[in-house]
């Protein structure tokens, strides 16, 4: 069953198109990584399937749902999640309270008891389920520090656990590896794979790092100057002539 499904999407910014009757299909459960070189209109076709940015063209559906015209929030209650290519966190929270901030917000905009109005502190239920997954993403060391002074891997795993706090049916990664070292990125690989299978998540990412794609994905698309190249498994992209002359190169 596909969970997300974009149909013949086109983005212009003034009379410059940057998306190009692009369209792909999303299996749920799956890992799908849209890759192609700067400028390919990836990171525009997360904005345009989160709603971030209005599309001049095509439909976004999720689980079936038209929701090309809702906004950004609610498309996040509906169970889309998103990081950013650059960490976007409360740099005056700690670990900690960043996540009982996220928590908090995804039960309050589904109905979920939060804990007394007047209450000067989280519900004791929150801070647990917060630390549980502070620990289970490796920040527990830091659990107390101020985002601000986290390192740049850190910051990277801490957004991703805001994320997962929304309980998302569906987490967009937008080049989750940039900027780590090989270490980091092989971590960060590993917490993904772990966290689609123990979660049962469906993962669309874009990604720089081909070791990470081809070590991911179930399905790959790539994109360049906003059209769509080739859309394939591992294999087929790797064997795609089309795809090695605009990006890949040959052997």
């Amino acid at each position: 069953m596909d969970i997300l499904t974009i149909n013949k999407i086109s983005k212009r910014y003034g009379s410059l198109p940057v998306l190009k009757a692009v369209s792909l299909r999303v299996a749920e459960g799956a890992i799908f990584a849209i890759i192609g070189p700067n400028g390919a209109g990836k990171t525009t076709l997360f904005k345009v399937m989160t709603g971030e940015s209005p599309s001049n063209g095509g439909t976004v559906l999720f689980q079936g749902e038209d929701v090309t015209s809702m906004p950004a929030f609610r498309r996040a209650r509906k169970g889309m999640g998103r990081t950013f290519q650059v960490a976007r966190v409360f740099n005056d929270f700690s670990v900690l309270e960043n996540v009982v901030a996220a928590i908090e917000a995804r039960r309050r905009s589904r109905g979920e008891p939060s804990g007394s109005f007047w209450a000067v502190a989280p519900d004791r239920l929150i801070v647990a389920e917060a630390d549980a997954l502070v620990v289970d993403i490796g920040l527990a060391h830091v659990r107390d520090t101020g985002a601000r002074l986290l390192s740049h891997g850190d910051r990277k795993r801490l957004e991703f656990v805001i994320a997962l706090a929304l309980k998302p049916k569906v987490l967009m990664l937008d080049e989750p590896t940039a900027g780590m070292s090989p270490a980091e990125r092989i971590g960060i690989a590993d917490l993904i794979d772990r966290i689609r299978h123990q979660l049962g998540l469906t993962v669309v990412m874009t990604e720089h790092d081909m070791d990470i794609v081809f070590r991911l994905a179930d399905r790959i698309m790539v994109l360049s100057y906003g059209e769509v190249v080739a859309t394939g498994s591992v294999a087929e992209i790797k064997a795609n002539t089309a795809v090695q002359e605009v990006y890949l190169g040959k052997e």
